[in-house]
């Protein structure tokens, strides 16, 4: 049995909205400081908080929920240069897919970099 609200449990209880869940991983070249000051821009449309001592960042938004967290800072090199490189797990929760790109899409313009 179905209702306008969702399905309806064996109870006859209205369920929860669907949430989808959505895990990604990323090596990013970039210090956890780096990172967090990278973030800044992203205040303006979400609410989040940061555990520095765990690496991990919980954010919030109207329909979207994400929680980042960093691992370890580690450094590459490339012959004689050297580059700090954190993995960088994305777990998103939203039942909005329109909010999930916007997310993505205001999150890799914060770490867009010019080049000459």
């Amino acid at each position: 049995m179905s209702s306008p609200y969702g399905p309806l449990s064996p109870g006859g209880e209205i369920g929860a909205m669907s949430v989808e869940t959505q895990v990604h991983y990323r090596i990013m070249s970039i210090t956890h400081a780096e990172f967090l000051r990278s973030l800044q821009p992203l205040k303006q449309h979400y609410r989040y908080a940061i555990d520095n001592e765990g690496g991990r960042i919980v954010i919030s938004g109207h329909r979207l929920s994400v929680e980042i967290r960093l691992g370890t800072e580690r450094e590459s090199e490339l012959g004689a240069l050297k580059m700090p490189s954190t993995r960088v797990e994305l777990i998103l929760r939203g039942e909005d897919s329109c909010e999930t790109e916007r997310f993505w899409s205001r999150f890799d313009l914060c770490f867009r970099r010019g080049g000459g």
